[in-house]
């Protein structure tokens, strides 16, 4: 679909610096994240654990995320792995190629929102470097990244088949309300039915209820007798040492 320079200043105005408000559409993509991606990722789990109000056990870096998602031998989704979520004023190419493990990249063209304008104060700070080659392209495109998922492979030995664990499912702000939160989870539930796997996993904040409703009309199991316990830290090499 062809669009007039009209059309594109319509859906995509710049009302300040580092301002920018889309208008009538917007399109997404979610693909692989790549390293190019490391300091726009770290910024967004920062956000996240702001969100949660994880901030005080929070110690990722650019550098601990650049090491576990993209030093790995294996491939994507049988180590940690991330996904991206962009946004553009503009549609993004269609792609054709499948493998068996690679993520194919899901896109949605022209989201249509005549009753809702979308202000986003940070949208240059979130301006992606992706081309679709791996290559930096900051400078050259409007695409700017909106999300991400983080994913590792998991077993549960009470079932047949491994699956995948949702770690972290975040959307930034301003771009909550319009599905791309579902979109992001429909992608991780399609790439693990696409590797034969058995299960989806994932935590959920007791008082999120906007999003436990969600996952409960999707029809996803709560397992309310169980707690999640993490030792991390000092606690970790303090029980790590002992013997008795």
């Amino acid at each position: 679909m062809e669009y007039s320079t009209s059309s594109l200043i319509n859906s995509f105005q710049h009302k300040e610096e580092h301002t920018t408000l889309f208008n009538h559409q917007i399109s997404a993509r979610i693909r692989l994240a790549t390293e190019l991606d490391v300091p726009n990722l770290h910024k967004l789990v920062t956000q996240m654990a702001e969100y949660h109000g994880l901030s005080q056990i929070f110690t990722t870096t650019e550098t601990s995320l650049y090491n576990n998602l993209f030093k790995s031998p294996n491939p994507p989704f049988h180590s940690p792995t991330a996904l991206i979520l962009e946004i553009s004023p503009n549609p993004f190419p269609q792609t054709n190629h499948t493998t068996t493990t690679n993520f194919v990249p899901i896109i949605k063209n022209n989201y249509n929102f005549d009753n809702l304008e979308i202000l986003d104060h940070e949208l240059e700070t979130y301006r992606s470097k992706f081309n679709g080659h791996g290559h930096d392209n900051s400078n050259n495109c409007d695409v700017y990244v909106a999300g991400h998922v983080l994913v590792y492979p998991s077993y549960n030995g009470l079932f047949e088949k491994p699956g995948l664990f949702l770690d972290q499912m975040f959307v930034r702000k301003c771009y909550r309300g319009m599905k791309f939160g579902k979109l992001l989870f429909s992608a991780v539930a399609m790439q693990a039915e696409k590797m034969g796997m058995g299960m989806v996993d994932w935590l959920v904040a007791n008082w999120n209820e906007e999003t436990i409703n969600f996952y409960e009309k999707m029809g996803a199991h709560y397992i309310p007798d169980y707690r999640l316990y993490t030792l991390y830290g000092d606690q970790l090499q303090a029980f790590g040492k002992k013997s008795d």
